[in-house]
């Protein structure tokens, strides 16, 4: 016999708190770790207070279970393989690797791939980023004893009874609720959506101490339901996998193919697999059923969503199970009401998963990560050390074991921060385990032993190389500002020989490259650009120097964030970027615009391009958040007449005071390219913006090489239709094929924009999924409006992204 522990989902102080009696109890660990302080405990004979639970069963109805999943019986496709150096953890307990939530909700984007973090689509303006507006951390509506969990996903939204009006629509699980209509020209319908459907019915008691004002503000009102139309109860049996390919590739590879195993699998055994818009009205009447209501028996969908956490446990999948479902014979479905998370899901697994778990309400043990039932109580296996349900009772002729609520009261997480990510919140396995305070303390060492991540180097390579990752220590570390800094990494062996790591050496030229740090607590990587090596420094050691943000919910700026002097590093590369050089070709003029950490690709480009001719020019335009990145010096104050709008951004000369480790960067450079180098920096806590007449200001501002006509159309270089479709990653290729008139070097102005999703969007449109990799995507933003009001732009210049 086994048994799950159950959570209802109440971070709080560390209390430690007593269980029913069973046949195990919370180990000493659980109960160290909600010790509260003795000041706290009064006199060893006083009672421990248990908070009262909201209205949660306290040992939840036995939930059966098998130990591994059965073998297939039909053919199934083939488990695809991961990208280099990205394996499948196949070694650490899956059992708790579940983040805490008390709902999902379901952005119907009709897009089956996203940005990496969901809330910076299309500029910022879509329903993920409303909701981290009010949920996520510091929002109005923020209850960190009820964490909202927004993901996106593939499922098409409704038909809007008014076509010329933009709506999304939005599952909410484990509520089971379909919100059809969500009108993008207005926040009062996030609005209606957070009051009426997403904030709880009842506040946890640690929030006893506060105003009726304040506990009124964080209550559900059913009167807001009634301002969004045709909210329907949700009875498709909905399959989710993580396909994320933004965040991480072995979602993305892992995905299409279990997404095609489940329809296959699900219709075989007679369920409807609904595809399309849900058909609805604007009553609340009508129930989902799929695409043919008519038809009478269960119905699925499937779809992809984004994160969840633990690409290293694909294919992840999640499988909700509509109230009132009803399992083989007519009988009550054990998981009705309940969403079931699996991790390690092969195609192989798949017919064993919509046998077992969908038909019959089995959970497969040796796959399960973790479930929340529909009083939203988190659902863990029982055994933190160990991979497998103690299933010694089980044997031929048997039945199924139980996993059974062990009621452990408020064993839950402490000082939970909500996330709504990125709000994909998927991020947070990690969370599990690093967060101080945050960690659900019964799920243990669940994230133990992943320092494994992406395998030791394969090799004995101790030079840095673009197929192994490499240690490197970091021997320096420099604050810029609160949350950003420069580090030095060293290579363990220097070889001078490595001619990528010379200043002056091709690649420094060719001229953008980058190199991946390896996480090895979530087993991601992530591509960060060196910056060029100062006069004062000596190349030939292989030192690199990085400029690094630490972004609150990133997972690998907030991991280099807490390295100190001496930790280690693992770096792969390089790898080069977009050929600038050859793509110039006999024009002469760079601008380069650049947000936040952003800058340092720039700073590499003009480098190699100013090094490399002495008729380049390079005009970087830096827009950043603090003037802390620049200079430690006192903030300019804002005009106080109320006619004028913001300030005009700086224009860098060679003098800075108070300079910091980024602004030394700039004035050297400065220093060394003189005017054939300008530097304009716009301060955003100062109102300074970079418009759309800055940016054409920059485009004309130096004379310009009027390129020579000629038909560019099917050169890798030159034709900015091509380039739509291509990542800024690439080989060395084939050089220009433009048919230029004898003695003329084709070539185009390049006007770069590098810096988070959103403001890439903004200025030049927004970059695009294909195939598994991000590609430019079609011109947009600020660029596409001058290019098209000045046509010379769009002869004369190429644009790209980074």
């Amino acid at each position: 016999m086994a048994f799950f522990l159950t959570i209802s989902y109440h971070p709080q102080p560390r209390f430690c708190y007593p269980s029913p009696p069973l046949a195990m109890s919370p180990s000493t660990a659980l109960r160290r770790c909600f010790q509260p302080p003795r000041a706290l405990l009064g006199s060893a004979s006083s009672p421990v207070r248990t908070y009262p639970r909201r209205s949660f069963a306290t040992k939840p109805s036995p939930l059966p279970t098998v130990p591994t999943c059965p073998s297939p019986t039909c053919g199934c496709a083939a488990t695809p393989a991961m990208p280099e150096g990205l394996d499948i953890d196949r070694t650490t307990p899956l059992n708790g690797a579940i983040t805490g939530y008390a709902e999902h909700v379901l952005v119907c984007t009709g897009r089956d791939d996203w940005p990496s973090r969901i809330e910076e689509e299309n500029s910022g303006d879509n329903l993920a980023a409303d909701l981290k507006e009010l949920f996520g951390r510091g929002g109005r509506l923020s209850d960190p004893f009820h964490n909202i969990s927004v993901l996106n996903a593939s499922f098409p939204s409704s038909v809007s009874p008014r076509p010329e009006i933009q709506s999304t629509s939005a599952y909410l699980l484990p509520s089971f609720k379909y919100v059809p209509f969500l009108p993008r020209v207005s926040f009062d319908s996030v609005e209606a959506l957070a009051r009426g459907y997403l904030l709880p019915d009842k506040l946890h008691s640690a929030h006893d101490g506060l105003s009726p004002v304040h506990r009124d503000r964080l209550l559900r009102k059913e009167a807001y339901q009634s301002l969004l139309p045709g909210v329907q109860d949700v009875k498709d049996v909905l399959v989710l996998i993580c396909g994320h390919g933004g965040r991480d590739m072995r979602c993305g590879v892992m995905a299409p193919v279990l997404e095609r195993e489940f329809e296959e699998k699900l219709e075989r055994e007679g369920l409807t697999v609904a595809t399309g818009p849900v058909p609805v009205g604007t009553t609340a009447a009508a129930t989902i059923e799929g695409d043919i209501s008519e038809k009478e028996g269960a119905t699925a969908r499937i779809g992809r969503i984004s994160h969840i956490g633990g690409h290293k446990y694909a294919g992840n999948v999640i499988i909700y199970l509509p109230p009132g479902m009803k399992a083989e014979e007519g009988k009550t479905h054990p998981l009705a009401g309940h969403g079931i998370w699996y991790g390690r899901v092969e195609p192989a697994h798949v017919e064993g998963i919509v046998r077992e778990t969908i038909m019959q309400g089995n959970i497969i043990a040796d796959m399960f990560r973790g479930g929340i039932n529909a009083d939203r109580q988190i659902i863990l296996p029982p055994d933190k050390d160990h991979a497998h349900f103690p299933l010694a009772e089980d044997g031929p002729g048997k039945p199924p074991s139980c996993l059974r609520g062990a009621g452990l009261g408020h064993s839950t997480v402490a000082d939970w921060e909500p996330a709504v990510d990125e709000m994909s919140p998927c991020e947070h396995d990690v969370a599990f385990a690093t967060r101080a305070g945050s960690i659900f303390v019964v799920a243990g060492s669940l994230l133990g032993g992943v320092a494994y991540y992406l395998l030791s180097p394969s090799s004995d390579a101790t030079c840095l190389n673009d197929t192994t990752f490499v240690p490197y220590t970091i021997t320096a570390r420099e604050s810029v500002s609160a949350t950003s800094f420069v580090f030095t990494v060293s290579p363990r062996h220097p070889n001078p020989s490595l001619s990528y790591l010379l200043p002056l050496s091709r690649n420094w030229r060719y001229p953008l490259w980058s190199v991946e740090f390896k996480q090895p607590e979530v087993q991601i990587a992530r591509h960060y650009t060196p910056l060029p090596p100062l006069r004062s420094e000596d190349a030939l050691d292989g030192s690199l120097r990085f400029y690094v943000r630490s972004v609150g919910d990133g997972e690998m700026s907030s991991y280099l964030g807490r390295l100190g002097v001496g930790n280690q590093v693992w770096l792969r590369g390089p790898h080069a970027g977009f050929d600038l050089l050859g793509r110039l070709g006999a024009c002469a003029h760079v601008v380069f615009l650049a947000g936040g950490t952003g800058v340092v690709p720039g700073l590499q480009a003009a480098s190699a391009v100013l090094d490399q001719r002495s008729d380049t020019k390079v005009t970087l335009l830096w827009a950043v958040r603090s003037r802390q990145e620049l200079q430690a010096a006192q903030r300019t104050p804002r005009p106080w007449w109320p006619l004028r709008k913001g300030v005009k951004p700086l224009v860098l000369g060679e003098t800075l005071e108070a300079a910091s480790p980024v602004g030394r960067q700039l004035q050297e450079m400065k220093t060394r390219y003189h005017d054939r180098l300008t530097i304009h920096v716009a301060i955003s806590e100062e109102d300074a913006r970079f418009d759309d007449k800055a940016i054409f200001k920059a485009l004309t501002a130096r004379p310009v090489h009027k390129a020579v006509k000629y038909d560019s159309t099917g050169c890798r270089l030159h034709d900015q239709g091509l380039h739509n479709q291509v990542s800024e990653f690439e080989s060395l290729g084939a050089g220009c094929a433009c048919p230029a008139p004898a003695g003329v070097i084709p070539g185009k102005n390049l006007f770069i924009v590098c810096g988070p999703d959103g403001f890439i969007s903004h200025y030049a449109g927004p970059k695009v999924w294909l195939g598994g990799q991000q590609t430019q995507g079609p011109i947009g933003g600020v660029a596409a409006r001058l290019r098209e009001q000045h046509p010379a732009l769009a002869r004369d210049w190429l644009v790209l992204k980074l």
